[in-house]
């Protein structure tokens, strides 16, 4: 009784402690007119975020600026729902395309992710494997008989290597590791084969199988006595279930459907996508040494390349429903497409395999729309959160449209005579620029680990102007420098900042020099340096007015901050970036990278 009794109130702490943490988590960090930021989107943005700076000293300065920056984000959201932008066809499109990669991720979760079970007796098997490295030579043939023959001639106690020289049949010699081998059938016969046993004939997809364990290893970089080691057999357990169900379940929604695509659009679409990442890359289709990320201005480039009329026409017909041209660019802009050759066939190769993706995924979503998958919180949050973002940019981008720069600015520029611009301070920096999110992730573990910054550069920098010099981009006036000159200016020398998004793809840089000079000391002689001298005092504008606009925006929606609860907050110093990967395929950033746009607090609270 008292045992029982005990239980009760065991289970009672841990359910207190689980509706504290849920209290706290909801407890609102900054009121933005009818928005609010809890501390859970704080942390979630935050911690998924990489402050490579991170100090006990200069946390809270951290904190400040990045709440600051989310506050920015919400108040130009705000204001672009009031202006209706989610209407234009593009934000629309691209919503709803984010929209069904977490209507897919919910239906994965709820026929995949909920059904996967792992036994002790699995865990237990796979510790006793995943350090065991096999050396196995494997016969294959699609004919049994040719198969079995062979095996019967191996019983008699005929040499292996001798028989196949006279049977005429290839072997090959293969490393296998735990987890490596799909068929879990195939896998328990080559783990239970001793030295130089030969397996009986096994049946794997549409081909025979003999295996002949040659010898084995011990993967010295695995200790069995470590908790990690059972994380591993675990990952590797559920990755292989998760597999099986995912392919049981794809395989009963795509049976009997019927789909055509139109085949002269597919041209049309893949012969302007070349065009624009042949334009982009500098690169033809002669070049062998490709590396190009389909990015989501090269799908803008193709859909102002394309007539209204094919852009809408119907792309795929499936049963009695079509999809466009342009859902499916919309959809490429969340599938990171890359290219190794900008061959017409290699090219068609990777489109047509997407279109087949498009294919798979617009039954999956469509099946999670007809649970009302669409409907759920989880959704709605997720879908908000990337709203906001899009609805901010958009607004913030076009307003650099309409900065108009006269004469006068430009010869104000040229004697020093302009008061408003810090052209006077010139800077230097190593970028790493790169277009994959499999590479940011990398190169930020790789900073963690203390590995060089101009070595990761000279590995990995796409900037095409920057390649010969290894990343380093020369002094240049950190007004000329756009997001990128504005963030460095305030950085301390050694000091890294990244990723931060741009038009080319993720920008990770460090400030390596950083000094004032006069501009009475600059000769403007030709026209370069007066274009230089325009995108100077247009970007310089350009981040007057941001803030100026952010202030009164401050003013419209009302804004209050808990101070205290932001200096109190706790974050983990994990300092990562992170995708999210999406159920049946795909990922994207686990959270959007937030813009640094926190100049305007400060100029706000100067403001009498």
């Amino acid at each position: 009784m008292k045992k029982n009794s005990l239980s009760k109130f065991v289970l009672i702490i841990i359910v207190m402690n689980q509706i504290i943490f849920a209290q706290y988590e909801n407890k609102i960090l900054a009121k933005i007119g009818p928005d609010v930021i809890t501390v859970e989107e704080f942390k979630d943005r935050f911690e998924f975020m990489p402050h490579i700076n991170y100090s006990d000293t200069n946390i809270n300065s951290i904190k400040k600026k990045f709440l600051y920056s989310l506050i920015a984000e919400k108040l130009w959201a705000l204001k672009a729902d009031e202006l209706q932008i989610d209407t234009i066809e593009t934000i629309k499109l691209s919503l709803q395309s984010l929209k069904n990669l977490f209507v897919k991720d919910e239906l994965f979760k709820q026929e995949v992710e909920s059904k996967i079970v792992i036994t002790n007796d699995e865990i237990s098997k796979g510790i006793t494997r995943v350090n065991r490295i096999l050396n196995t030579s494997i016969i294959t043939s699609p004919d049994s008989v040719k198969i079995y023959n062979l095996f019967n001639t191996f019983q008699t106690g005929t040499h292996f290597d001798s028989e196949l020289n006279d049977w005429r049949i290839p072997q090959k010699s293969v490393e296998v590791k735990y987890g490596s081998i799909e068929d879990e059938a195939v896998e328990d016969i080559l783990y239970s084969l001793n030295f130089n046993e030969i397996s009986k004939p096994v049946k794997y997809k549409n081909n025979w199988f003999i295996f002949k364990l040659v010898s084995e290893k011990q993967d010295i970089s695995l200790d069995l006595t470590k908790d990690n080691v059972k994380n591993i057999v675990i990952k590797k357990i559920k990755d292989k279930k998760t597999q099986k169900l995912a392919i049981t379940f794809l395989d009963k929604l795509l049976v009997g459907k019927t789909v055509t695509a139109n085949r002269g659009l597919f041209d049309t679409v893949t012969g302007k996508l070349t065009e624009v990442l042949k334009t982009r890359s500098g690169k033809s289709e002669s070049d062998s040494l490709v590396d190009i990320q389909l990015l989501d201005t090269d799908i803008l480039d193709v859909l102002s390349m394309m007539s209204e009329v094919d852009l809408n026409d119907s792309f795929v017909t499936i049963g009695i429903t079509t999809a466009t041209v342009k859902q499916f660019l919309f959809y490429l802009i969340y599938q990171k497409i890359q290219f190794t050759s900008l061959k017409t066939d290699i090219v068609k190769q990777n489109i047509n395999s997407a279109v087949k993706r498009f294919i798979e995924d617009e039954f999956i979503v469509r099946e999670g729309y007809k649970r009302g998958f669409e409907n759920m919180s989880s959704v709605k949050n997720d879908l908000q959160i990337w709203k906001n973002y899009y609805l901010s940019e958009f607004l913030k981008n076009s307003y650099s449209d309409s900065i108009e720069i006269s004469e006068k600015e430009v010869e104000d520029y040229r004697q020093n005579k302009s008061n408003s611009l810090e052209a006077g301070l010139q800077i230097n920096i190593v970028e790493i620029l790169t277009d994959k999110l499999d590479d940011v992730e990398n190169i930020m573990n790789q900073i963690n680990e203390g590995k060089d910054f101009n070595y990761l550069a000279s590995v990995f920098n796409k900037r095409e102007w920057t390649k010969q010099s290894n990343g380093e981009w020369g002094l240049f006036d950190a007004s000329s420098g756009g997001e990128i000159g504005r963030i460095a200016a305030d950085l301390e020398i050694g000091q890294i900042h990244g990723p931060l998004k741009v038009p080319e793809g993720y920008s990770i840089f460090k400030l390596i020099d950083k000094r004032r000079h006069s501009i009475d000391d600059q000769k403007v002689t030709d026209n370069e340096n007066i274009k230089s001298i325009r995108i100077k005092i247009k970007l310089s504008k350009m981040n007057k007015l941001i803030n100026e606009k952010t202030i009164l925006l401050t003013k419209k929606y009302s804004l209050s901050i808990d101070e205290k609860m932001l200096n109190s907050l706790e974050t983990s110093e994990l300092n990562m970036f992170t995708y999210r990967f999406i159920g049946f395929g795909g990922k994207i950033a686990a959270f959007p990278i937030t813009t640094p746009m926190y100049e305007w607090y400060k100029q706000k609270k100067e403001t009498p």
